[in-house]
């Protein structure tokens, strides 16, 4: 039943994901550097939890690693499970609240050290045990909201609608993640106080709960669609087999690499490379992501003219380019003016808003419509399966990119010498400025990628790709 039956419906629907986006954002921007401060310059005290390391450098990029790889894995059983959930309550309400409480008291241990003592392998340990809990908990419950989408939307517009508004809530979580929390770091509030404070938000994942109309009350109770479910192997082997589902998985997986990796070093980058305070980085996150709202509006018209393939492969020049402002904008190049660096940092912010906005929306729009239109020709319904697919790689490239790369480049540096001079107790993040470039290059490549992308996803479309692909 196509639960969003009012337009305010799919604007509040599009809010769900808003709390632990968010948190997951803030993780991902924060958590690593506030264990391990290396990279840090200016507000250390405040980035850090303790302003030193608490964990064990040596082997927490490898463990880190390791769970996002595990969060992606661990997808695609619990997209099985939540696809082919039948029960007198529904499917995707049961499995939210299966993995709501866990997912907040995870997040909460997982930013509380056992230990305040420097390179300490307990609190190593003990953070990769509540990182395992916390993904897999959070996994369910984005995987479920997600997996819904082909059913609470009547079509393709309506999709395309709902992901644009959960950009829009994705991009107000990245701006107070980005442009707020700095402004309370200039402050000299720690880190995890703040993480602490905006844990509540949690509570915006139980909206579901509220507006989809499942159950026996709407026919979908125990009985619903048996024709319908799709077992762990068969779903798993049909979407990698999904021929157009595959060809997306590709470029998105380059945007979620440079993305990702440009996320979790940003914080570096604004504080070691470019050596701002955390006010200026509010001032240039800021540049970033507020006016997302307004570049996803005109993506949204770039799609309507241009088509989805189009538009996708603008973003991802744009945010090539954009990124590289930050070792254009170094101290390295600019040792004596931090105004130079600031003007620059704060144009390329600009200039990757626009690439932001679609990197937020369009994994929702993809994989929901092709998902809705198997159903449609097929019958079978196994849409969490295919976020569930394309979180396992981008679980993987994200791994790779900010556990396996990340965490150890940010470690390289050198003696910091300003004409002539050594500055003493100060290094050259030579390791974060490589970053800008990594990224670079893999937009580079995804834009070459989105060539064997149709311009749109119709039925006549998906069901000539399904053919191809041996899907029946």
């Amino acid at each position: 039943m196509h639960s969003l039956d009012k337009k305010w419906k799919e604007f509040v629907y599009a809010a769900s994901g808003f709390g632990p986006n968010l948190l997951m954002v803030l993780m991902t921007a924060y958590f690593t550097d506030a264990l391990n401060p290396a990279g840090l310059n200016a507000n250390k005290d405040s980035w850090s939890i303790s302003g030193y390391t608490l964990i064990t450098p040596a082997i927490f990029g490898v463990l880190w690693m390791i769970a996002k790889i595990f969060d992606g894995i661990v997808d695609v059983p619990l997209a099985a499970f939540t696809d082919n959930l039948r029960t007198k309550w529904g499917r995707r309400r049961p499995a939210l609240l299966m993995s709501f409480i866990p997912m907040v008291i995870s997040y909460i241990l997982a930013w509380t050290p056992l230990q305040m003592r420097e390179n300490s392998i307990v609190n190593t340990v003990w953070v990769c045990i509540m990182l395992l809990i916390f993904f897999t908990s959070y996994t369910m419950s984005l995987i479920t909201f997600y997996g819904s989408f082909s059913s609470v939307c009547a079509d393709e517009s309506q999709r395309i609608r709902l992901g644009n508004y959960k950009s829009f809530f994705d991009t107000i979580g990245y701006c107070l993640v980005y442009a707020l929390i700095p402004v309370f770091i200039g402050m000299g509030i720690n880190i995890r106080s703040l993480v602490m404070l905006a844990s509540p938000l949690m509570l915006t994942m139980i909206i579901p709960f509220f507006i989809i109309k499942e159950g026996e009350k709407y026919g979908q109770g125990k009985d619903y669609l048996p024709d319908a479910k799709v077992g762990l192997i068969e779903s798993f082997t049909t979407t990698c087999k999904n021929r157009m589902f595959i060809k997306w998985i590709i470029p998105n997986s380059c945007a979620y690499f440079g993305l990702n990796m440009f996320l979790a070093a940003q914080n570096t980058l604004i504080s070691g490379v470019m050596n701002l305070s955390a006010t200026w980085a509010a001032v240039m996150n800021t540049a970033a992501f507020a006016p997302v709202p307004l570049m996803l509006f005109i993506y949204y018209k770039l799609i309507q003219k241009k088509g989805i393939r189009a538009g996708f492969q603008a973003c991802l020049l744009c945010f090539a380019v954009a990124i590289l402002n930050f070792c254009v904008g170094s101290e390295y190049l600019f040792p004596d003016s931090i105004i130079p660096r600031i003007v620059i940092g704060c144009i390329g912010g600009t200039l990757g808003s626009f690439s932001i906005g679609a990197f937020f929306a369009t994994p929702y729009m993809i994989p929901s419509q092709i998902s809705a239109m198997e159903f449609k020709i097929t019958g079978k319904d196994h849409t969490a399966m295919y976020f569930a697919v394309q979180a396992l790689t981008t679980s993987v490239v994200g791994a790779v990119s900010t556990g396996l790369i990340y965490e150890y480049v940010k470690n390289v540096q050198v003696e910091k010498v300003i004409n002539g001079v050594a500055v003493a107790g100060e290094t050259w993040k030579v390791g974060v400025s490589i970053v800008p470039m990594l990224v670079s290059i893999m937009c580079v490549i995804g834009f070459f990628a989105c060539f064997k992308l149709p311009k749109s996803y119709t039925e006549d479309i998906v069901r000539s790709e399904l053919e191809k692909s041996n899907i029946k």
